[in-house]
C-alpha cells in the first residue's frame, strides 16, 4: 500500500500541473475577449433574487453564490487566484494583491490623465489585468497627498479598495470599470469647481473620491424597479426605498468594519468619521434617477439664492450634484469613449429585460430588445437628462460644462446620423428571430 500511495504522488502532481495550467489557459482566453468591451456580464442562469447565504464571506458569495461557476464568473482573469488568497497565508476577509509590484507604475503611467476628459477607462482595465478603479483612486489620493503623511494607511486603503473592485460584478456597465470612470470623472469636476469653492478640504476630497468609487458597489445589473416587483431580498430590507443605492453605501461601510485591516476611517476623529459617513451617504444616495429632477430644482434654488459657492457652510447639495453628475457624464466623452458606454448600458437594459420576461415580470420599455433604438435612447437621455444637468450645473463648474457640451453636441450629431443610417441595436444585441415573432403573438400582430 506505502510503495502504491508513493507510486500515485507523481501522477497526482502531473494531474494537478495539467489542471492548472487549463485553467489558466482558458480563463487567459477569457480575459482577452472580454477586452473588446471590457467586463462583460455573467450567463443568465441564475436568479436575480437569490442572495448569498449568510454563512458564506460576502467577497466569496460575490464570486461564488451570486453568479454561477464558469468563464464568466468573475470580472478578472485572476479571481481564482484572489478566491485561493489563504494558500499565500492571506487572511480570508482579504484579497490577495497579486500586482502590488506593478501597481505603482500603472499609477504612474495614467498620473498625466487624472483630470483629462479622454481617460479611457476600457484600456485602463485591460493594462491593470482588470483592477482599474483600485489604480484610478490610488492614483487620485496620491495626487491629492492624502495617502502618506496624512490620516490614511496606505496598506488598509489598499485593502480595502482590493475588496470593493472584488465585489463589483461582471455587468455589462454598472462594473468596476465603470466605477473607475465615475471616480475619474468626479476629480476633473472637482478640479474645474476650486476656483468657485476656493477651498476645498482634504476631507472633502476623500469623502467624494471614495463615494464615487463605492457608489455602486455589489450591482446587480437590474434597476431599483426589477427589485422592487421580484421582492428581491434588498428591497425588502430597504422598504423599495433607493434600493440599489442604499446597498452600495451600505456595503461600503460593512466591508470597512470587517476587520482592522480594512477600515480605512480608523485613523479620523470621531467628528470627522461622522462628517465623511453623512457626505458619503448623501452623495451615493443622490445616484437615484428617482430623485434627479429634485435634485436638480434644489440646487438650481440654492445657487439662485446664494450665488457665491465660496459662502455655502454646507456643501452636501454642491457634492451630491457633483457625484450626480460624474455618474451619467460619460455621453459626453469624446464619442469613441461615449459610444463605448452606450453599448454596453443598452446590454444591460436587454439582459434586464430578457430577466423580466423569464421570470414573468412586465418586460420595461426600455429594456425591450424588439423595441429599443440605442441612438434615439441616446439622445433621449441626453436631451432630457444630462444637458440640463450640465447647464444646471454651469454656475458651479463654467470650464467643465463648457467642455462637456462641446462634446455633447458632436456626440448628438454622431447618435443622430447613426439614426439617419438605420441603425437601432449592435448586432450582438438584436433579438433572436424566436423574439420577435413572441413580441409580435404578445401584441396580437401577425407573424411573419
Amino acid at each position: 500500500m506505502v510503495v502504491l500511495a508513493v507510486l500515485r504522488l507523481p501522477f497526482r502532481l502531473i494531474s494537478r500541473l495539467c489542471a492548472w495550467w487549463l485553467r489558466i489557459d482558458l480563463k487567459t482566453a477569457e480575459l482577452l475577449r472580454r477586452h473588446d468591451r471590457g467586463a462583460l456580464p455573467p450567463p443568465q442562469q441564475y436568479d436575480v433574487r437569490q442572495e448569498p447565504s449568510n454563512s458564506t464571506p460576502r467577497h466569496q458569495a460575490t464570486m461564488n453564490g451570486g453568479v454561477p461557476a464558469g468563464p464568466h464568473a468573475s470580472h478578472v482573469a485572476d479571481q481564482d487566484e484572489n478566491a485561493s488568497s489563504s494558500n499565500r497565508q492571506t487572511p480570508g476577509h482579504l484579497v490577495y494583491d497579486k500586482y502590488a509590484s506593478q501597481r505603482q507604475g500603472w499609477c504612474d503611467s495614467i498620473r498625466d490623465q487624472t483630470y483629462a476628459w479622454n481617460f479611457n477607462a476600457f484600456e485602463l482595465y485591460s493594462r491593470t489585468h482588470g483592477n482599474p478603479l483600485v489604480t484610478i483612486t490610488v492614483t487620485l489620493l496620491e495626487t491629492y497627498e492624502l495617502l502618506d503623511g496624512w490620516f490614511l494607511d496606505r496598506a488598509k486603503v489598499v485593502n480595502y479598495l482590493l475588496r470593493v473592485e472584488q465585489e463589483y460584478n461582471p455587468n455589462s456597465y454598472h462594473n468596476n470599470t465603470h466605477a473607475a470612470d465615475v471616480t475619474q470623472t468626479a476629480a476633473v469636476i472637482l478640479e474645474s469647481f476650486k476656483k468657485q469653492v476656493k477651498e476645498i478640504s482634504k476631507l472633502e476630497y476623500f469623502s467624494i473620491i471614495i463615494a464615487s468609487a463605492v457608489h455602486d458597489l455589489g450591482h446587480l445589473g437590474v434597476n431599483n424597479d426589477f427589485l422592487i416587483n421580484s421582492r428581491h431580498p434588498r428591497a425588502t430590507m430597504y422598504n423599495d426605498k433607493s434600493v440599489n443605492e442604499n446597498f452600495h453605501i451600505a456595503r461600503a461601510f460593512a466591508i470597512a468594519r470587517e476587520s482592522p485591516d480594512l477600515d480605512i476611517f480608523s485613523g479620523f476623529s470621531v467628528d470627522d468619521q461622522k462628517q465623511i459617513r453623512k457626505l458619503m451617504i448623501e452623495t451615493v444616495l443622490s445616484t437615484d434617477m428617482a430623485v434627479h429632477f429634485d435634485l436638480l430644482n434644489r440646487f438650481t434654488s440654492q445657487v439662485d439664492a446664494k450665488p457665491d459657492l465660496s459662502e455655502w457652510t454646507d456643501r452636501t447639495l454642491l457634492y451630491q450634484m457633483l457625484v450626480h453628475l460624474a455618474d451619467i457624464a460619460n455621453p459626453s466623452r469624446p464619442f469613441h469613449l461615449a459610444r463605448g458606454w452606450a453599448e454596453r448600458v443598452i446590454e444591460e437594459f436587454c439582459d434586464q429585460g430578457d430577466r423580466e420576461a423569464a421570470i414573468g415580470l412586465p418586460v420595461s420599455a426600455m429594456c425591450n430588445r424588439t423595441a429599443i433604438n440605442m441612438p434615439r435612447a441616446q439622445l433621449g437621455f441626453i436631451n432630457i437628462f444630462l444637458k440640463p444637468t450640465l447647464t444646471c450645473f454651469e454656475r458651479a463648474a463654467p470650464d467643465f460644462v463648457k467642455m462637456a457640451l462641446e462634446h455633447l453636441e458632436l456626440t448628438i450629431r454622431e447618435w443622430s446620423a447613426l439614426d439617419r443610417a438605420g441603425l437601432v441595436l449592435p448586432p450582438h444585441l438584436m433579438p433572436k428571430p424566436a423574439q420577435q415573432q413572441d413580441e409580435a403573438s404578445d401584441q396580437g400582430q401577425p407573424q411573419q
